[in-house]
């Protein structure tokens, strides 16, 4: 009987553990999965804010630009 309960004990005390290394990894994935969304949002804003600029650049180029024709020679 004395052993039953030893064995048990034991076991429980490993299910604990690994639950407890389980908790742990659960935290630190969250927290890594929460910074990547800062950054996500943080990059869309920047893509935004490069998507405007560009569309003021090209307002202030204007339309048919020599840029884009090519020259008599071609």
């Amino acid at each position: 009987m004395s052993d039953d309960l030893e064995t048990l004990s034991v076991r429980v005390q490993t299910l604990e553990e690994q639950l407890a290394h389980r908790d742990s990894d659960l935290t630190d994935l969250s927290e890594m999965v929460s910074q990547q969304w800062k950054r996500i949002e943080a990059l869309e804003r920047e893509i935004e804010r490069t998507k405007d600029r560009i569309v003021t650049l090209e307002d202030e180029v204007g339309e048919g630009t020599d840029a884009n024709v090519k020259p008599p020679h071609w």
